[in-house]
């Protein structure tokens, strides 16, 4: 079971019609916005209990929760093979991969960007990810875990192989890549492959890819972080699919 804690991320819950289980609100407190949530709450059937502080920091794990933090349903798993035979008949899609991101903060913002810029879907891998289930991830994604397909996997290799057998043209981000993205031609199906700062894409990942590209930085910092790397590369293939 995932949780989001804030008040503006729950009321955002609740507006966009997320599926929510429980709205736990600090015992004893009132505020004009605290009361209107539980309204929103109570209007949607959602359940409206109320807990200690001490409750509530559990729940929301580092999380400023304002005083409320939304206990959200557990969604089902999507299924790789079922997704991508779906994804595969589309002439032009966009997928976002992601190697090694395990910082929370990071991965919410690339899954929000992945869902902003129109991605079909986000793959991780299961055991080089942050938590999907983090107050921290639903937070920094803002919504978008509720809006697009997140697809954690056992083998990233062996699914970047799929894709490819689908028709996918993977390209890799990495700093030392020879090759600008704004050259590429980004028609057709692609997946881009971000790796986090420092250690970037293992060296396998890193193989399988079709190509390497980078963004061209005439600035002295030698990388961006990985959420900004990400919105700049996605949204070069929007670019091009504009015109």
């Amino acid at each position: 079971m995932s949780r989001i804690a804030g008040i503006h991320a729950v009321k955002h819950a609740l507006d966009a019609g997320e599926t929510i289980d429980e709205l736990v609100v600090l015992k004893g407190k009132t505020h004009p916005r605290l009361n209107e949530l539980i309204h929103l709450a109570r209007k949607a059937k959602v359940r409206v209990s109320f807990a200690p502080k001490e409750a509530l920091e559990r729940l929301a794990e580092g999380v400023p929760h304002q005083g409320v933090v939304a206990k959200m349903a557990a969604k089902g798993a999507v299924n790789f093979k079922d997704w991508l035979q779906q994804v595969s008949k589309q002439d032009e899609a966009l997928v976002l991969i992601l190697d090694q991101v395990t910082d929370p903060h990071n991965l919410g913002a690339c899954i929000r960007t992945a869902e902003a810029s129109g991605c079909a879907g986000v793959v991780i891998p299961k055991d080089h990810a942050a938590d999907l289930h983090s107050p921290i991830v639903s937070k920094s994604a803002c919504g978008a875990l509720a809006r697009i397909p997140v697809l954690s996997v056992t083998n990233l290799a062996r699914t970047m192989k799929e894709l490819q057998q689908a028709g996918f043209w993977i390209s890799g981000l990495a700093g030392e890549a020879d090759t600008l993205i704004h050259d590429i031609n980004f028609s057709g199906k692609n997946a881009l492959v971000m790796g986090a700062e420092g250690e970037g894409m293992r060296r396998l990942v890193r193989e399988t890819c079709d190509q390497l590209v980078k963004i061209p930085m005439p600035g002295k910092v030698e990388s961006l972080n990985v959420s900004v790397a990400t919105g700049v590369a996605l949204f070069e293939v929007v670019r091009q699919g504009l015109k």
